[in-house]
């Protein structure tokens, strides 16, 4: 169930669905290599298979919702791993009052993990049933891997996806090649922001991207986000001195 991607970093992934399309999740395991803790991004449903493989790498010391929607199986992996410490954002406490956060994450603070390096993607918001919603995500960089962890804010489907998704995506956005989708171009108001948050993030060193939905993106990763963020956001984004230039391409 566990794939290793690089030294200390594996994935795994289970069905998913969302308003009826077929969407896939991710979870990602870094090991610290210090102290040989697992900090899980992203949890998936615990399973008997999983926790033993797990135990099989280190101590899960950390399960991290990124994100103001990937909680679905925090509380369950809590249950199976009561000694870890819980993190998600302030907004997940007010969504989610009867989760047990033990920590919020905040990208201002030095990170918590020395390997990793945090973004807030402030101004991000996604279309839902009920309206625009901000998703509140943080992106991590796992640094010795040269790797950027998204959760929502980019996807990335391809032909294994089923036959539903590709349609949707190839319509709407994230369909062979790494962009947020047309929900998140309509619902976010605030690009200013986001446009800042994400110069932090491409100022990083990656190149590999692990996305929630969708395959992994394993070379290139950097060129690619840049690219959909140009196109996304415009004048909101200023690549700093020494950035490959990009050149827009045409909306799908």
């Amino acid at each position: 169930m566990l794939h290793c991607l690089a030294d200390d970093l594996w994935v795994a992934e289970q069905p998913q669905t969302y308003v009826g399309l077929s969407i896939g999740t991710r979870m990602t395991v870094i090991r610290q290599r210090n102290t040989n803790r697992l900090v899980i991004l992203s949890p998936i449903q615990p399973s008997a298979e999983l926790e033993k493989g797990l135990a099989e790498l280190g101590v899960v010391g950390d399960i991290v919702a990124p994100n103001a929607f990937h909680h679905l199986y925090l509380q369950a992996f809590k249950q199976r791993f009561p000694l870890a410490t819980t993190w998600g954002p302030s907004a997940l406490r007010q969504k989610c009052p009867h989760l047990e956060l033990d920590r919020l994450l905040s990208a201002t603070d030095p990170s918590p993990w020395p390997e990793m390096v945090l973004c807030k993607l402030t101004g991000l918001q996604t279309l839902g049933p009920t309206g625009p919603s901000p998703l509140h995500e943080v992106a991590f960089c796992h640094t010795p891997s040269k790797t950027l962890i998204l959760t929502d804010s980019a996807f990335h489907f391809d032909a294994s996806a089923a036959w539903l998704t590709r349609l949707i995506t190839r319509i709407g956005g994230g369909f062979d090649r790494l962009e947020p989708t047309i929900l998140e171009r309509l619902a976010t108001s605030d690009r200013a922001s986001l446009g800042r948050a994400m110069q932090v993030v491409l100022q990083w060193d990656f190149d590999r991207v692990v996305v929630a939905h969708g395959a992994i993106v394993e070379t290139g990763g950097k060129a690619s986000l840049t690219r959909a963020y140009v196109r996304f956001l415009g004048g909101d984004l200023e690549l700093g001195a020494g950035s490959q230039p990009i050149t827009k391409e045409p909306p799908p």
